[in-house]
C-alpha cells in the first residue's frame, strides 16, 4: 500500500514541478516576446513589429513597439501599465495604478483617408445611415458605456507628437500631446488634461501656431457604470492672417439623472454661441427631445482647419429634434438660412456656381427606409432666384419599396419651379467642354398615381442661346431648346418622356427628339428606351460641329432607336438621308438617299456584335453594304473580326457625296503619330459580288482579308474578276513607325490576267480613240511612303510589266490618213490628164505622185491601227512620280516596234493626262517594207527575219490618252507632196488637199 502512495505523490510533485516550470517559463520576457511577435503576424492587415515583452504579475511593459495600417505608422519606445494581472484575468477587476507611454510618434502624413461614401450605396441606403447612426447614439450612452469589468484608474501619463498629413500651402505639421490625469473610480470622479499643440510650416500658412487644452471629467457611481462625461475644451490659433488670435470653447456632457439622460454640446466663440444642441432622453417613453440652434460662419472655422481651405459661407437656424429610440423614427423641424460663396474649394468645379443663398422651413421624420413629409418649402438664389420646391400636401415615401402615401391622392404633392437656374450650373458634369446661354426655366408638379408619383410639366423646359466648346473649337453656337418632360415613378418601376425635345436657331428648328425611357424595379433589370427624331440638315451643318463636312443646300435625317441597357446592352437604330442637295458652286450632281440601321449587342465582358447594313440609292441604281462581326477586349486593345460584304456597289455613286465635302483648307500638315487602326486588332473579311466602276468597268467577286497588327494593315489573298476571263490579285499592306517623318510604308504585289483596258480608256477619255486594245497580263511591285495614309495615290511608285498576245495599237496615229487617200485618188485623175497633154506635147508628166500619195495612204492606215501579235511593256514610277516606258516591244505580221519614253508627273492630273514623251525605231518587211521602199524611207539591209529598218521620225508627245505624232505627219505630208514632175499649180492643189501637211 506504501509503494502506490508513493507513486501518487511522486506523480503529483511531477505535475506541480511541470506546472510551475511552464509558468516560470511563460513570465520570461524572451517568451513573451516570443508569443506577441507569432500573434502580431498572425494580423496580415497590419504590419507590426515589437522589440521586447516582458509582463509579471504587477506590471505589463512593451518596448520598441512598431505599427502600420492604411499609411499611418505609430513608433512606441516604451509602454508601461501597473496592475494586477491576476485580479484582471480571473476577478475581472482592472485596477491601473499607473498608466505610462511618452516619446511615441503617430505618423499620419502617408495616411489614406477613408473615401466618401460610394453612390453605388444607393439612395435609401445613405438616407438611412444618418437615422441609424442618431438612433444608435442616443439609444443611451451611459448603458452602452457600461463595462464589463471593474475599472479604477489612478494616473495616465501620456506623451508624443503627431505628425500631420500635408495641406494646400502647408508643407508640414506637428503636434505636441500631453495627456494627464486620474482618480477615476466607483463614487469619484476622474480628471484629465490635455494639451495639444501645433505648429505649421509652409509658404502660405494662415496661422503658424494652434493650441487646444481641455478637461475630461468621468463620474462612476458603481466600478462598472458611469454617471456623468463631460469634456471641456478650449482652442485657440494665431498666425499672419489673425494676429490677434481667434478663440473657440466647446462643451460636451451627458448626465445620467432620474428618468433618462441629458446631453448637451456647444460651441461658442466667447461672446455669442455658433452651434447648440440640447436634449433630453426619456428612459419612460425612450423619446430623445431636444433643440438646435446655428450661428456659424467660415470665418469662426477657418482657422483651425490646418490649412485647408473652406468656401465662403453662413448657417443660421433653428429648430426642433424628436428621436423615437424605439422605432429609431428621427424627426427633425426648423428653418435655415444658408448663404455660400467660392464653393471651388469642395470641388474646383464648383467654382462657377459663385454665391447662393438657401432658404427652407421643413418638418420632416425619417423611420427606416420610410421619408415623411409634413412640410417643406426651399428656395434656392443666385444673383436672381434659381428655384423652388414646396409641399403642397403631407405624405410619406419608403425608398426599399417605392410605396407612397398620401392623404389626398387628387391632390398635388409637390410643386417645382425652375424660375432661372443658371446654365453655369451644369459646367461641373461635364468635363472639359465649356457651356454658356440662358437661364433654364420651366415648372413641374407632382401627383400620387398608383402608389407612387408621377411628375408633369406645368410650364414647358426652356433655354435659350445654348453654345457648348472643347478647348479651341466650339461645337454648338447659340441654339434654343424647349423641352416636355414627365416622369412616373411606382412601386413595379418607373418611366421617363421627352415629348418632344426641340432645338432651334434663330425661327429654323434643327432637331426635334421624342424618348421614352424606364426599368421595372428589381435585381438587374434593364433600363428600356426607345425614341425617334428628325433633323434639318442644312442647319445643322452650319453649327461649329458640322462646319465644313458637307456643302448642302437642303437635306433631312430621320430615325429611331431602341435601346436596352442592362447586364447586355443592346442597341437598334436606323437612319435615313434624303433629299439631298448640294451647292451648285460645287456640283451639279444629283445625290444620293442613303439608309442604314444599326444592330448592336454589347456583352458584360465589353464585347460588341455588331451589324450595319447600308443602303445608297440615286437614279434608280442601288448600292448596297454589310459589316457584320465583333470588336472585344484583347490584351493589347480590341480584336476585330468582322466581315464587309455586298451584292451590288456603284463607286460613283459613293463618290459623288465628296463633291458635296470641301476640300481642307491650305497649310500643311504634320505627319500622323498613330494610324487609324491603333488600339485595334484582327481581321476583316471583304467579299463584294459586284463593284461598278463606271458603265464599262466593273470588277465582280472582290474578296480577301484585310489582318491588322500593331504596326501593319495588310491585304491578304484579295482577288477581283474584271470582265471575260480577267482577273487581279494583290498581296500587300502597308505598316507604320511613328518615328519617321513620312510614318506610312507600302508594299504590295499585283497581278492582273487577260485584262482588256480598252473600256477604261474610253471611260477616261470619252471621244478619243482608244490607244490600245488586248488582253494584257500585268506583274507590278507597288511601293511608297506617306505622311498621311490618302496620301498614296500621289506617291506610289513601282515597276509594271505588261504583256499582251494580241490586240490593237494606235500609239502612233496620223491626222490625215483619210485627206491622203482622197489626194491619191485626184493626183491618180491629174495623171491621166498629164499623160494626155504630154502625148501632145511630146513631154509626159510622171504618174509618180499619185503613187507616192496612195502609198502614204497605205502606210499611214498601218502605222496608225497596228494589229500586233504580241506587245510587251515596262513602265517605271520613280520617288519623283514620273512614269518612265522602260522597254517597248511590239511584234506585228510586218511590222517590230521597240521604243521608250516618259510620263512626266503633273500634280492633280491622271496618268493619261500627264505629259508625255516617247521614241520609237520600227522595222518592217512584207507590203508595209515594199510602201516604205517606195517611199524611200526603209534602209536595203535586212536582218535574219526580213525586217528591215524605218527611217521615218517615230517620235510621239503629248500624253498617253491624246499621242500626239506631229513630227510624223509633217514628214508623211512631205512624202505625199514630192514633185515627180507635176506642175508647181498641182502640186499647190494637192498641198491644200492635204491641209499643209496637218
Amino acid at each position: 500500500m506504501k509503494k502506490p502512495v508513493r507513486l501518487l505523490l511522486l506523480g503529483t510533485g511531477l505535475f506541480v514541478a511541470g506546472i510551475a516550470g511552464f509558468g516560470l517559463l511563460a513570465l520570461q520576457s524572451g517568451v513573451q516576446t516570443w508569443a506577441a511577435r507569432r500573434a502580431l503576424a498572425g494580423q496580415p492587415s497590419l504590419k507590426a513589429r515589437v522589440g521586447q515583452v516582458s509582463a509579471g504579475f504587477e506590471t505589463v511593459a512593451l518596448h520598441d513597439l512598431h505599427f502600420e495600417q492604411d499609411g499611418a505608422q505609430v513608433a512606441l519606445p516604451s509602454f508601461l501599465a501597473e496592475l494586477s494581472v491576476i485580479d484582471a484575468g480571473l476577478n475581472k477587476k482592472i485596477h491601473l495604478r499607473r498608466l505610462v507611454a511618452r516619446g511615441w510618434t503617430l505618423d499620419l502624413t502617408a495616411y489614406k483617408f477613408p473615401e466618401p461614401a460610394s453612390p453605388s450605396v444607393g439612395a435609401a441606403g445613405v438616407a438611412a445611415a444618418p437615422a441609424a447612426a442618431v438612433a444608435q447614439v442616443f439609444h443611451g450612452i451611459f448603458a452602452q458605456a457600461a463595462l464589463p469589468f471593474d475599472l479604477t484608474l489612478d494616473g495616465v501619463e501620456l506623451e508624443g507628437v503627431v505628425k500631420l498629413p500635408p495641406a494646400p500651402g502647408v508643407s508640414s505639421g506637428l503636434a505636441h500631446v500631453v495627456i494627464k490625469g486620474g482618480g477615476m473610480g466607483a463614487g469619484r470622479e476622474g480628471a484629465f488634461t490635455f494639451n495639444v499643440t501645433i505648429a505649421l510650416t509652409g509658404t502660405a500658412v494662415p496661422v503658424s501656431s494652434l493650441s487646444v487644452t481641455g478637461r475630461f471629467s468621468a463620474a462612476m457611481d458603481t466600478p462598472r457604470t458611469f454617471s456623468r462625461l463631460a469634456t471641456h475644451a478650449e482652442a485657440s490659433a494665431q498666425g499672419p492672417q489673425f494676429p490677434q488670435g481667434v478663440k473657440l470653447a466647446a462643451d460636451v456632457a451627458a448626465t445620467r439623472v432620474t428618468g433618462g439622460e441629458n446631453f448637451a454640446i456647444t460651441l461658442s466663440d466667447g461672446a455669442r454661441v455658433l452651434a447648440a444642441l440640447k436634449a433630453d432622453l426619456s428612459a419612460a417613453n425612450r423619446h430623445l427631445v431636444g433643440t438646435w440652434k446655428l450661428d456659424l460662419r467660415d470665418t469662426e472655422l477657418t482657422p483651425f482647419t490646418l490649412g485647408r481651405t473652406l468656401p465662403i459661407f453662413s448657417l443660421i437656424g433653428d429648430g426642433g429634434l424628436d428621436v423615437d429610440v424605439a422605432t429609431a423614427e428621427v424627426r427633425a423641424t426648423g428653418k435655415l438660412n444658408a448663404s455660400g460663396d467660392k464653393l471651388g474649394a469642395i470641388r474646383p468645379e464648383l467654382a462657377v456656381v459663385g454665391a447662393v443663398q438657401i432658404l427652407a422651413e421643413f418638418d420632416l421624420a425619417r423611420r427606416g427606409d420610410s421619408l415623411r413629409v409634413e412640410r417643406l418649402s426651399a428656395a434656392i438664389a443666385g444673383a436672381e432666384p434659381v428655384a423652388r420646391v414646396e409641399s403642397l400636401q403631407p405624405f410619406e415615401f419608403n425608398a426599399r419599396t417605392g410605396e407612397l402615401k398620401v392623404a389626398d391622392p387628387a391632390r398635388e404633392l409637390l410643386g417645382l419651379t425652375l424660375q432661372g437656374l443658371p446654365l453655369a450650373w451644369a459646367q461641373p458634369f461635364l468635363g472639359k467642354i465649356a457651356v454658356s446661354g440662358g437661364p433654364v426655366r420651366g415648372e413641374f408638379a407632382a401627383i400620387a398615381r398608383n402608389g407612387g408619383f408621377a411628375l408633369r410639366p406645368k410650364q414647358p423646359l426652356t433655354v435659350g442661346g445654348v453654345s457648348l466648346a472643347q478647348p479651341g473649337k466650339p461645337l454648338l453656337r447659340s441654339v434654343d431648346f424647349s423641352l416636355n418632360a414627365s416622369a412616373d415613378y411606382t412601386p413595379q418601376g418607373w418611366q421617363a418622356e421627352l415629348t418632344p425635345l426641340v432645338a432651334k436657331e434663330g425661327a429654323a428648328t434643327l432637331l426635334t427628339l421624342e424618348v421614352k425611357a424606364g426599368q421595372l424595379l428589381g435585381k438587374d433589370q434593364p433600363i428600356k428606351a426607345t425614341g425617334k427624331f428628325s433633323a434639318d440638315l442644312v442647319g445643322a451643318l452650319a453649327q461649329p460641329l458640322g462646319e465644313g463636312m458637307l456643302a448642302l443646300t437642303a437635306g433631312h435625317a430621320a430615325g429611331d432607336f431602341v435601346v436596352s441597357l442592362g447586364a447586355k446592352q443592346e442597341i437598334q437604330a436606323k437612319l435615313a438621308l434624303s433629299n439631298l442637295a448640294g451647292d451648285s458652286k460645287i456640283t451639279k450632281e444629283i445625290l444620293p438617299s442613303l439608309s442604314a440601321e444599326v444592330r448592336a449587342e454589347i456583352s458584360d465582358n465589353g464585347a460588341t456584335t455588331l451589324s450595319v447594313p447600308l443602303l445608297i440609292e440615286r437614279d434608280g441604281r442601288k448600292s448596297d453594304l454589310l459589316l457584320a462581326g465583333t470588336l472585344a477586349p484583347g490584351k493589347a486593345g480590341l480584336v476585330l473580326d468582322a466581315k464587309l460584304s455586298s451584292a451590288n456597289f456603284v463607286v460613283a455613286d459613293v463618290q459623288v457625296l465628296a463633291g458635296v465635302a470641301p476640300a481642307s483648307a491650305g497649310g500643311a500638315v504634320g505627319p500622323e503619330t498613330t494610324p487609324p487602326w491603333a488600339g485595334v486588332s484582327g481581321r476583316l473579311i471583304v467579299a463584294l459580288k459586284k463593284v461598278v466602276y463606271s458603265d464599262a468597268v466593273v470588277a465582280s467577286d472582290i474578296t480577301g482579308t484585310v489582318t491588322l497588327e500593331a504596326g501593319a494593315a495588310k491585304l491578304v489573298n484579295f482577288r477581283a474578276g474584271l470582265g471575260e476571263g480577267a482577273d487581279a490579285k494583290v498581296n500587300g499592306g502597308v505598316t507604320f513607325n511613328p518615328k519617321s517623318a513620312t510614318p506610312y510604308a507600302l508594299a504590295a504585289e499585283l497581278a492582273v490576267n487577260e485584262f482588256d483596258p480598252a473600256p477604261l480608256f474610253r471611260a477616261l477619255n470619252p471621244g478619243q480613240p482608244v490607244t490600245v486594245e488586248g488582253k494584257f497580263s500585268v506583274a507590278s511591285q507597288l511601293g511608297g511612303h506617306a505622311a498621311h495614309l490618302g496620301d498614296f495615290t500621289e506617291t506610289t511608285t513601282g515597276n509594271f510589266q505588261f504583256s499582251s498576245r494580241g490586240g490593237v495599237f494606235r500609239g502612233l496615229p496620223v491626222r490625215f490618213a483619210a485627206k491622203v487617200e482622197s489626194a491619191g485618188k485626184i493626183a491618180a485623175g491629174a495623171a491621166a490628164i498629164g499623160n494626155l497633154i504630154g502625148s501632145v506635147t511630146g513631154k509626159k508628166e510622171s504618174s509618180d505622185l499619185a503613187n507616192k500619195a496612195q502609198a502614204v495612204a497605205e502606210f499611214s492606215k498601218t502605222l496608225g491601227e497596228i494589229r500586233y501579235d504580241q506587245l510587251n511593256v515596262v513602265l517605271s514610277r520613280d520617288t519623283a512620280l514620273n512614269t518612265e516606258l522602260k522597254d517597248f516591244t511590239l511584234i506585228a505580221p510586218e511590222l517590230r516596234l521597240v521604243g521608250s519614253g516618259q510620263a512626266h508627273h503633273r500634280a492633280g492630273a491622271g496618268l493619261l493626262a500627264q505629259p508625255f514623251s516617247a521614241e520609237f525605231a520600227l522595222r518592217a518587211r512584207g507590203r508595209t517594207a515594199e510602201l516604205m521602199k517606195y517611199l524611200g524611207t526603209l534602209e536595203p539591209q535586212v536582218d535574219e527575219l526580213g525586217y528591215a529598218r524605218c527611217t521615218l521620225p517615230l517620235k510621239v508627245s503629248g500624253s498617253l490618252g491624246q499621242p500626239d505624232t506631229t513630227e510624223l505627219n509633217q514628214r508623211l505630208a512631205t512624202l505625199a507632196l514630192e514633185k515627180s514632175g507635176v506642175t508647181e499649180k498641182a502640186s499647190e492643189l494637192f498641198n491644200k488637199l492635204l491641209g499643209g501637211g496637218k
